[in-house]
């Protein structure tokens, strides 16, 4: 049996106690929506990380699919944990739960077969596509930043307005309301 058929046996078995892991991030009143509700509409999160998954699994496995497709699918993922209140190591973690899953599920199956080598090419894959997720999560953490600092600067300049028109006793301004 070749390594790539040992993956696709154990696909649904591994996408889904990732989606798990991902969803045990979560706080414990979210986690029983995020499992429940189907809708990728009502529940962006869990549809989000169930595309991930799929696609971080097929990449990790050597599956034929186009890097774009990948990056595709976990840049998705990746802003939603950006924008969470997680710390990197907590948004980016679950990449890393991959490897213990993978160890469980299917390295006694590719042991068994002779393909311990396949495997820890998996596991290679698995860190390089943890690297690309941290580049594209600290991309879209910039992003954010510089955002949040626009907006400030936004507020800044109307106040800084509006005191102009206090001091300068416009109109407009509540000095002139007497």
């Amino acid at each position: 049996m070749k390594a790539i058929d040992v993956f696709r046996q154990h696909k649904d078995a591994v996408t889904a106690l990732w989606t798990e892991t991902v969803f045990n991030t979560y706080p414990f009143e979210t986690t029983g929506f995020l499992r429940t509700k189907h809708d990728p509409f009502g529940n962006p999160v869990a549809h989000m990380t169930k595309e991930a998954a799929a696609a971080l699994y097929d990449a990790v496995t050597g599956e034929h699919v186009a890097v774009e497709q990948v990056r595709k699918a976990l840049d998705r993922f990746i802003k939603l944990r950006a924008v969470q209140k997680f710390t990197p190591s907590q948004g980016l973690g679950v990449f890393s739960a991959l490897k213990p899953i993978l160890r469980a599920q299917v390295m006694p199956a590719l042991q068994a077969e002779g393909l311990l080598a396949e495997y820890l090419e998996t596991e290679s894959r698995v860190d390089t596509l943890t690297l690309l997720a941290f580049d594209m999560y600290m991309e879209d953490r910039e992003i954010l930043a510089q955002s949040r600092i626009t907006e400030i600067r936004n507020q800044y300049a109307q106040l800084a307005r509006w005191a102009q028109k206090l001091e300068s006793g416009s109109p407009d301004g509540p000095a002139n309301a007497r």
